[in-house]
């Protein structure tokens, strides 16, 4: 059964503290859901921003977004955590624990959410590890390997959850192309399976949000125009 059915902005306002003026004023948009959709605009327009609102990462300072019709911001943190584990979050390098292995990172949202046993959280660790390359690295910590693994490290952590939506921004950048196109796959087996119903990313490279079929919504000045609703091109 879906947990998210409607995402919908409710004249949302969003700014930054040192910043001049807000980055979303009275932002009201329903998104299309069950689809892939790349979340596009030029530098400054907020695209990055918009996708911690979305994840419920930031939390409005006026208006409101909803998911099924009820407000997130007023939920409790029990009301919430059925959403926030079937709704999984990518940006930079994921928050890593400086001083934890990348086997660690990878299997702590499991372990924390009790989604799986240690052995079984370790385990997928260590088979998506083999599938991706680089089991030799799982015991190290994230300073000692290069920023493209770092940021698969976070996207394959997010993945490991299972989740029915995944917000992603930027998941690509930095990862090399033999991997992406391993990412790619296993987010197409996914959708295709149902495990994924929705998925919002941003991406520099527009090559592969086309891969995965995206449609594309652009932001402008804080708002969407939904006329331009689109196949990535």
């Amino acid at each position: 059964m879906s947990i998210v059915n409607s995402i919908e902005f409710k004249d949302v306002t969003f700014g930054y503290k040192d910043a001049q003026k807000p980055m979303f004023e009275n932002l009201s948009v329903r998104l299309p859901v069950g689809e892939n959709i790349l979340i596009s605009g030029d530098v400054g327009q907020g695209t990055s921003t918009f996708l911690k609102l979305l994840a419920v990462v930031h939390q409005p300072q006026d208006g409101a977004i909803l998911i099924n019709g009820e407000n997130t911001s007023q939920m409790s943190f029990e009301e919430f955590l059925p959403l926030r584990t079937k709704i999984g979050y990518t940006f930079d390098y994921g928050g890593l624990f400086a001083n934890r292995s990348l086997l660690d990172n990878m299997t702590l949202p499991l372990l924390y959410h009790k989604i799986f046993s240690f052995e079984e959280s370790r385990q997928r660790g260590i088979d998506l590890a083999n599938q991706f390359g680089f089991y030799n690295k799982l015991g190290e910590r994230p300073a000692s390997v290069t920023g493209g693994l770092r940021k698969l490290v976070s996207v394959l952590r997010t993945l490991l959850m299972n989740p029915e939506m995944l917000v992603m921004d930027d998941p690509f950048m930095g990862v090399d192309p033999q991997n992406v196109a391993r990412l790619i796959k296993i987010l197409n087996d996914r959708r295709e399976s149902g495990e994924i119903r929705h998925l919002y990313l941003t991406s520099r490279d527009h090559n592969w949000p086309k891969q995965l079929g995206c449609k594309t919504l652009t932001l402008n000045d804080g708002h969407f125009d939904l006329s331009e609703f689109s196949e990535a091109a």
